[in-house]
């Protein structure tokens, strides 16, 4: 058995033994590379075979070289009791890279038989848990990088306008969506002086995801909603994660949940600041989709979805 390997078993029984039952010894693993999003480093599914007293089962773990912004935030939220994975590192402190033992939350969900509306609601709920538990926090956050306007620029810089410029010269893309395209060029020549004044709200500060797309938020046996890749995480305003998930009337929910909890946010200046907060991730956030919706019908209608988000 190799270093890595040994060391891929013995954190995933000190994960089993932590999290799932402390008299489990694991028989069996059977391991699979997964090649997901753009930070994924080492990123691995396991089979596991458990044996606890006399009875065999298998559960399903993943392990990734996770960034220490990711390993802090995952212990830090699931010790809060939010909507994460739990987690396991034998290296919580260190600057570099080290391995996570993350829970695999979607392993028993039946994504085609799923009440939408309700998993809607719970959504709103658990990011509104997140955001209200975390407001504020900015010297308990020393350590998590800020949401700035250099950070805003060089994710449109570095996602955004090379495949903008790649899909402006294509004659699919202006046949289909030609329309978009000097709207576009609009929003973007302004959009990082318009969110100025998102960003600089300190009242609306907390610990955001910041990567809000469809694939970090998964369903947890078919009836609550998790969030998964804390990568991108940033101290920053709320507005930055919420409109990626949920559409202004949507809001409404999670604004609900904001004031049950005693966060109240004026109706006029969230939906001010929300508006301005969606145009900049519907740019930011349409770079995959520009690449591949000419043959992927999902990929297109989230192409359709941040194009009206970034022109609204």
């Amino acid at each position: 058995m190799s270093t890595q390997t040994n060391e891929i078993f013995e954190l995933i029984q000190a994960a089993v033994k932590k999290f799932i039952s402390a008299s489990a010894a694991v028989v069996e693993i059977e391991s699979a590379p997964l090649h997901l999003g753009f930070q994924a480093v080492d990123l691995s599914r396991h089979q596991v075979v458990l044996e606890d007293e006399g009875t065999r089962r298998s559960v399903s773990l993943i392990t990734k070289m996770a960034s220490r912004t990711e390993r802090l935030i995952l212990h830090r939220l699931f010790s809060q009791s939010a909507n994460v994975p739990f987690s396991h590192t034998n290296d919580m402190d260190s600057e570099h890279r080290a391995l996570l033992c993350i829970q695999n939350v979607d392993e028993h969900t039946d994504y085609q038989n799923l009440n939408i509306d309700l998993l809607q609601k719970k959504e709103a709920a658990a990011l509104a848990y997140i955001h209200q538990s975390n407001l504020g926090c900015k010297e308990q956050l020393l350590w998590l990088p800020a949401a700035t306007r250099d950070h805003a620029e060089q994710m449109l810089n570095t996602r955004w306008r090379p495949s903008w410029e790649k899909a402006i010269q294509t004659e699919s893309f202006i046949e289909a969506f030609g329309a978009y395209i000097p709207e576009v060029e609009a929003a973007a020549a302004c959009i990082t002086a318009d969110l100025e004044v998102v960003l600089n709200d300190e009242s609306s500060h907390t610990l955001i995801h910041n990567d809000l797309n469809p694939g970090n938020v998964l369903v947890h046996n078919n009836d609550d909603v998790y969030f998964i890749d804390w990568e991108e995480a940033r101290y920053g305003s709320l507005y930055l994660d919420v409109p990626l998930r949920l559409d202004i009337v949507q809001a409404r929910d999670y604004l609900d949940e904001l004031s049950s909890h005693g966060v109240v946010l004026p109706s006029a200046k969230f939906e001010s600041q929300y508006k301005i907060a969606a145009r900049y991730l519907g740019l930011r956030f349409m770079a995959w989709n520009l690449g591949a919706w000419a043959h992927d019908l999902r990929a297109k209608e989230g192409l359709i979805k941040y194009l009206k988000m970034a022109t609204s």
